[in-house]
C-alpha cells in the first residue's frame, strides 16, 4: 500500500493553539449555516520574518452576505477588508518570533466565524556543543575525480577570512542517516519506471549500519517509509509511487529535516524533482534558513532538459549551501549515474572538526571557507553556520 504515512498536522509542526477563546474555536454550525473562514497563509507553524502575505478563505453560500473579514496579529487588528480576495500583507520583521494570526469573518446577519494559526520561532540547529564545529568534506581534482589521500596539513579552513585550527581530522567511513526524496507530480508520470529503477539502485549502496527513509510528494508530503536499514523495504517503499498532482519541494525538504534534522551523525538528504515548486505551504526562503542552520548535506537532482531558472537556482542553492551537490540530468536514462555518483561522493569524505575563535553567540550567519594547499583539488563544504550556542535552544 503506497504512501503508508501522511505527514498530517503534526508531524509538520503543527501545534495546538493554545489560550484562544471559545468563539474563536467557531460557533454553532447551525448557526452559521456554512459560514467559516480559514486562514491558508500563513499555515500554523510555518517561520515568518519580513513582509508576509496574510490570506483568508472564506466559504459561504452568497458572498454579498460578507460584511467584512478583520485581519489581527494578537489583539491588535492591522487590516479589515469588505471584498474577497480577504487578504493583507504585515511586516513581522526580520526577526523570526512566534505570533498568534487571527481572522474574524462578518455575517451581515450578525453572526461572526474565526481561525488563528500561531507562527513558529526559528531554531537554529547548532554545529557542535563547545564550541566545536564539524565538517564534512568533498575534495575532487580537475578531472573532477575524488582525492582521498589528503592529510590534515593539506586543509586550510577560515571562518569570514580569519584562519582556524583544524583539530580531528580522518576518512569518514561511520554509518549515514539519509532521507530519499522523489517528486510523484503529475509531470514524472512518463519517468516514474526509470526513477523506480534509478533510486532502488541507489539503494543497494546503503552499508549495513546506514539508515535511509523515502518521502515521496507532489501537492502534499508522505512518509511512505520510515527509517530502516531493510533495502527491500525502502526499494518496495519507492516502487510504490505513483506520479500525480503538483509540486511541493520545499514542503518536502522541511519534512525530511523534521525526521533526521536532530539526528546526531552525518546526514543527507538525496531530493529528486523534475518541476518547479507550485504548491508548498513553505517558502523558499524559510526552508533555506532551515538549511543554513541544520549540519545535514543536501544532494539535489533536477531531472529534464529543461532544468533552468527558478527550478535550477533553488535546487542548486539548497546544494551548494549544505556542501552537497547539484546535478542536472537531461536524461531518465542518464538518473542512475547521478545517483551512483552521490554514493561513491558519501563513501569518499573527510571529517574535519575545529574549535572555533568566534567569541560573539550573537546567531549572525560565519561564513566558512575550506581549501587545500594541494594543487588542483577542489574542496566542497558547507558555506558557514549561525552563531548560536547549543544551550540557547
Amino acid at each position: 500500500m503506497r504512501r503508508i504515512i501522511r505527514f498530517t498536522a503534526a508531524l509538520m509542526g503543527i501545534a495546538l493553539l493554545v489560550g484562544l477563546t471559545a468563539e474563536s474555536l467557531g460557533q454553532d454550525a447551525q448557526q452559521r449555516k456554512g459560514f467559516s473562514v480559514t486562514i491558508s497563509e500563513p499555515a500554523n507553524q510555518e517561520i515568518v520574518f519580513g513582509k508576509t502575505r496574510i490570506v483568508a478563505d472564506v466559504k459561504i453560500s452568497d458572498p454579498k452576505l460578507v460584511e467584512r473579514v478583520e485581519f489581527m496579529i494578537g489583539t491588535e487588528v492591522i487590516f479589515i477588508d469588505h471584498e474577497p480576495p480577504y487578504e493583507c500583507f504585515y511586516d513581522f520583521g526580520e526577526e523570526s518570533r512566534s505570533w498568534i494570526v487571527r481572522v474574524v469573518a462578518y455575517h451581515v446577519e450578525g453572526v461572526t466565524v474565526s481561525d488563528a494559526s500561531i507562527t513558529r520561532k526559528l531554531k537554529f540547529a547548532t554545529i557542535e556543543r563547545v564550541n566545536r564545529v564539524i565538517l564534512w568534506v568533498s575534495a575532487t581534482n580537475k578531472q573532477d575525480e575524488f582525492v582521498t589521500d589528503l592529510t590534515i596539513d593539506d586543509f586550510k579552513i577560515s571562518e569570514n577570512n580569519e584562519t582556524q585550527k583544524v583539530l580531528d581530522f580522518y576518512h569518514e567511513n561511520r554509518p549515514i542517516t539519509m532521507a530519499i526524496v522523489i517528486d510523484t507530480s503529475g509531470s514524472m508520470k512518463d519517468k516514474i519506471a526509470s526513477v523506480h529503477t534509478a533510486a532502488g539502485a541507489f539503494v543497494e549502496t546503503l552499508r549495513e549500519d546506514d539508515r535511509a527513509l523515502i518521502i515521496d510528494f507532489d501537492e502534499n508530503v508522505f512518509l511512505i517509509q520510515d527509517l530502516t536499514g531493510d533495502h527491500e523495504l525502502l526499494k518496495t517503499a519507492i516502487e510504490s509511487t505513483e506520479p500525480i498532482g503538483a509540486t511541493a519541494i520545499y514542503d518536502a525538504i522541511h519534512a525530511s529535516y523534521r525526521k533526521i534534522g536532530n539526528i546526531a551523525g552525518r546526514k543527507a538528504i538525496v531530493i529528486l524533482s523534475d518541476g518547479e515548486d507550485t504548491s508548498s505551504q513553505f517558502a523558499f526562503k524559510r526552508v533555506l534558513e532551515e538549511a543554513k542552520s541544520n549540519n545535514t548535506l543536501i544532494y539535489s537532482i533536477a531531472l529534464g532538459g529543461g532544468a533552468s531558472g527558478a527550478r535550477k537556482d533553488v535546487l542548486r542553492e539548497f546544494a551548494e549551501v549544505t556542501g552537497g551537490k547539484f546535478y542536472v540530468v537531461k536524461k531518465v536514462n542518464d538518473l542512475a549515474a547521478a545517483y551512483e555518483r552521490i554514493a561513491e561522493e558519501l563513501r569518499k569524505q573527510y571529517y574535519l572538526s575545529y574549535s572555533t575563535t568566534n567569541a560573539d553567540w550573537d546567531g549572525r550567519w560565519i561564513k566558512l571557507k575550506v581549501e587545500s594547499s594541494r594543487p588542483g583539488v577542489k574542496i566542497r563544504a558547507r558555506r558557514g553556520y549561525f552563531a548560536v550556542r547549543a544551550s540557547s535552544l
